[in-house]
Parts: structure tokens; C-alpha cells; sequence
């Protein structure tokens, strides 16, 4: 099958029909265009994967306070020689505080799901219940009297006590208290699916992705085991078009590479027979993109789950039948009737996902079908939206920024100011102490006692005191009279 592309580009051209568009060769040319973007571009000199991989890991171990010790090394090596250097390399966590404040201040934001029926024939039970509401605080003091005299109630909320005392209660009533069983069935299922997917252990680990790297993402998606799932996305993982815009809304492709065992690849695609496991397992290709990036081993194979958003042609042809009534039929849009035939032709474009998962480093496409449960916007049906959610506040031309890539510089300061003080530390001598050791030979104490040096630094040490002579044994001036002095050294 012949499909062309783009003007210097691999993806495949998008003016296609939508039986070429579902073929197999089309989602391979797809995978291994986005293969090519993001990984071969000159694999001996880094690619765009790997420069993302390792931007965000170099900022996440600053953010642990884990950050490599060698550029502190070659700081204060002289021609690489750190043998007269004693320190404790360890790196001073002073990220990690702000890291920690910042992302519970973002996770501790909290919300409650409000629902607000607006179908027509919710607010329709609305406006019949305001009125009811309305005509009982009119007729208040005569349903009362009612009541009383023969023990009946006829008003038409039923509840006379709660009844708002003036309109500005009402409307206040109406907002905070009034609640119709749809509305409050929703917000159920809102807060159970959330439970289910423990959504605030996703929302940390996005914020905190937001706070370090610079980028948060997850993933919905629908099956009928399930229901509504939403996953935690690793951005360092991710493959996706450029895009300059924050949100990601403009993006024609995104994806993500995930480390997957065979027996899990077999499961989740049962159609892969033996020998085609054997060869992906064989694959020297397919280890390269793992390499030095974590432990994994020969029966871990590096699968990209990727969506492509394209557009299809709808296309239906009316027939008129006898009665005088319209038949629509859904067609390929190859159909195209004859001028004088009784049908119509009509169409509309929308746009549709295809989904895929290519083996890395080979030409295995395990999946290249039509999305299902496509996720639309209720005011334009023809559009569609990525299962993915993935925004950079601080993005600028496709550069990502973060707090703690903000911070690196004055982390590795206070780094190297640590390390100097141990240097500068190491380097001080205590004050030493001189002995006269012709002053003490003439001291007596008349008791018996030896005083010699060590019991005279022993009463210096423990008392502060010394003992000494004016006067030598043959009555001249002593001038060791002071036989233990404190040597204090020069500033």
C-alpha cells in the first residue's frame, strides 16, 4: 500500500481515506515516525528522550537532596587531586523542605463535587418546586391555622418549619439546601470513581511532578471491567508532538513508553504467537532504550502506548423512500452516487483517535485500532480529546520550567559553602600550651607530692591553677616562675 507523507517529515499524510487511515502499514509509518522523533536522532550523542530523561532525574535527585558529588569534586580538586582533602561528600537536603512545603500546599487544596442538573426537565421539578415553596410562605399563617383547627396539612412542600422567612432566604434555599435525586446521584458516582482510582495519591504525585520537574500528566480511560480509570503518567516517560502551549491542547500525538515482562505483553496481547515473543525477546534493539536506566533484564520488553489524532469522514446517503420519508444509511466516504439517482449524499468531518503500541527497536506493531469511548466536548461533537491530561505552567517554546530548576544554582552554593567550612575547619589547630621545664624542676611542694610535667598540666586542665617559684632554691629571681603559659595563635 502506497501512503504518502508530509514535505520532510515521516509522519504519514493525513489526506487519507479512512480505509487507509485503519490499515496496519499506516499505524506502523506512525509508530516509527514518532520512534524516529523521539528517539534516533543521533543515538550516540543523547536524543530527545533521553534528554528529557535525564533533565528530570538529575532534578528529582536535587529535590531528594541525592544530586551527584562530583561537580563539587572537580570544584575544589587541584588537577583532579582530592588526596589532601578529608570531607563528608554527603549533599545537604535544602531542596527538599521547600519541595515539601510547596506540594502540601497544593495537595491540601480541597473541594467538594457539586452537581447542577441543567436538562430541561430538571430545572423545570426546579421551578415548580420554588413556586411551591413560594405559595406555602404566602399562605403560611392559613396553612397553619389549618392545621391546627382540623389537623390536616396542605401545604405543598410538606415541611412548614423550614420554610424560608423572605426571598433572599429563598434563593439562598434554593442554592445550598435544594437538591434533586439526580444531582445528588452524580456527585455519588463523581466521588466514588475518585475514590476508587484514589485520586489524592495521584494529585500528590502530580503536584509534586509539577514542583520538581516542571511538568504533571495522567491518563483516563474506559473498560467494561472497570469503569472510568485514571492513571498516574510519569512525564520522563512520555512521548507527545511540539507544542507551545501549556495545556497540550494542540497536540496531534502523545504517548508513553512503559518496561513490560512477556508474560504480561502475552496477556495483554494474546495474538502474539511464540515465535514472534521469541523474536522481540531477541531484539538487541529493544534493550538499548533501558540501558544504564534501570535494572531490568532480558525478559523486560520497552512497549510505546501512543494515541494519533486524525480525522475521518462521515458519510450518509439518504434514500427517499415511497411514503415520502428520508432514510439515512451510513457509507465508506469512497461513496459517491450518480447525479440522477433519488440519493443524497451528505457528510461532516470530525476528528477521531487511533490508538497503537509498537515494540521498541522493532517493527513488531502489537495494536493500530479506532479508539473507544471517545471523549468529546458537549458544545462541539466533532471534536475530540487525548485521554491524556498533561499541562507545564512554566513552558516557553517547548523549554520546560520548574521551582527546583530555579533553585539548583544556589543548592550547589550552599553545597560548596558546606564543603568549604569543612575544609577550613579541618585546617584550625587548637591553642597549645608551653611548659618551663626548668620552672617546674625547681618547684617543691614539701609534701612528698612529684610534681613533675604531666601532674602540672593535670592541675592546669582540671583547676586552672598553677603552681610556681619566684625565687630559686639558691634565693635568685626564677625566671621560669610561670612554668605553664597558653600559646595563643595569630588571627
Amino acid at each position: 500500500m502506497k501512503i504518502y507523507t508530509n514535505t520532510n517529515s515521516a509522519f504519514p499524510s493525513q489526506i487519507e481515506s479512512n480505509e487507509v487511515k485503519a490499515s496496519r502499514d499506516y499505524g506502523l509509518q506512525v509508530s516509527q515516525a514518532i520512534e524516529q522523533e523521539w528517539f534516533n536522532q543521533g543515538r550516540s550523542g543523547g536524543n530527545r528522550y533521553l534528554t528529557n530523561w535525564n533533565n528530570f532525574h538529575s532534578l528529582r535527585l536535587y529535590a531528594r537532596g541525592e544530586q551527584p558529588v562530583q561537580k563539587y569534586k572537580d570544584e575544589l580538586s587541584i588537577n583532579g587531586d582530592l588526596s589532601y582533602l578529608n570531607l563528608d561528600w554527603k549533599p545537604v537536603a535544602v531542596i527538599a523542605k521547600f519541595v515539601d512545603i510547596v506540594v502540601n500546599g497544593m495537595a491540601n487544596k480541597s473541594y467538594d463535587i457539586t452537581a447542577f442538573a441543567q436538562d430541561p426537565f430538571s430545572v423545570k421539578s426546579r421551578t415548580d418546586y420554588a413556586a411551591a415553596v413560594e405559595q406555602d410562605m404566602n399562605t403560611k399563617q392559613a396553612l397553619v391555622n389549618i392545621k391546627e383547627n382540623i389537623g390536616m396539612d396542605f401545604s405543598l412542600t410538606g415541611d412548614m418549619e423550614a420554610l424560608p422567612e423572605s426571598r433572599e432566604e429563598l434563593d439562598v434555599h434554593l442554592q445550598m439546601t435544594y437538591k434533586q435525586n439526580v444531582e445528588i446521584a452524580e456527585e455519588e458516582v463523581i466521588n466514588n470513581v475518585l475514590s476508587f482510582n484514589k485520586y489524592d495519591e495521584i494529585k500528590k504525585r502530580v503536584a509534586y511532578d509539577l514542583t520538581t520537574i516542571g511538568i504533571g500528566a495522567n491518563k483516563t480511560r474506559f473498560n467494561k471491567a472497570e469503569g472510568i480509570v485514571t492513571e498516574y503518567v510519569d512525564p520522563a516517560n512520555m512521548v507527545y508532538s511540539y507544542t507551545e502551549d501549556p495545556n497540550f491542547e494542540d497536540i496531534y500525538y502523545v504517548g508513553e513508553v512503559k518496561s513490560i515482562s512477556l508474560p504480561e505483553l502475552k496477556k495483554e496481547f494474546p495474538n502474539i504467537s511464540e515465535d514472534e515473543l521469541r523474536r522481540i525477546q531477541e531484539t538487541p534493539n529493544n534493550r538499548q532504550y533501558v540501558t544504564g536506566w534501570g535494572n531490568y533484564d532480558e525478559n523486560t520488553v520497552q512497549v510505546m502506548y501512543f494515541e494519533y489524532k486524525t480525522y475521518m469522514d462521515q458519510v450518509f446517503k439518504i434514500k427517499k423512500t415511497d411514503q415520502g420519508l428520508e432514510k439515512a444509511l451510513a457509507k465508506p466516504d469512497t461513496f459517491n452516487p450518480p447525479e440522477n439517482d433519488n440519493f443524497e449524499r451528505v457528510s461532516r468531518t470530525i476528528e477521531v483517535l487511533y490508538t497503537g503500541a509498537k515494540v521498541l527497536g522493532t517493527d513488531h506493531l502489537l495494536e493500530w485500532k479506532m479508539a473507544e469511548n471517545m471523549t468529546r466536548p458537549t458544545a462541539d461533537t466533532t471534536k475530540v480529546m487525548m485521554n491524556y491530561c498533561i499541562s507545564a505552567p512554566r513552558m516557553y517554546k517547548g523549554r520546560i520550567e520548574s521551582i527546583v530548576s530555579k533553585i539548583t544554582g544556589f543548592a550547589d552554593m550552599i553545597q560548596l559553602t558546606h564543603l568549604k567550612l569543612q575544609q577550613v575547619m579541618s585546617r584550625i589547630v587548637p591553642d597549645g600550651v608551653f611548659l618551663d621545664m626548668d620552672g617546674l624542676a625547681e618547684v617543691d611542694l614539701g609534701n612528698g607530692t612529684n610534681y613533675n610535667p604531666a601532674e602540672a598540666l593535670n592541675m592546669y586542665f582540671q583547676t586552672g591553677s598553677i603552681v610556681g617559684r619566684s625565687l630559686t632554691q639558691d634565693g635568685e629571681l626564677n625566671r621560669g616562675k610561670v612554668p605553664v603559659q597558653e600559646k595563643l595563635q595569630s588571627s
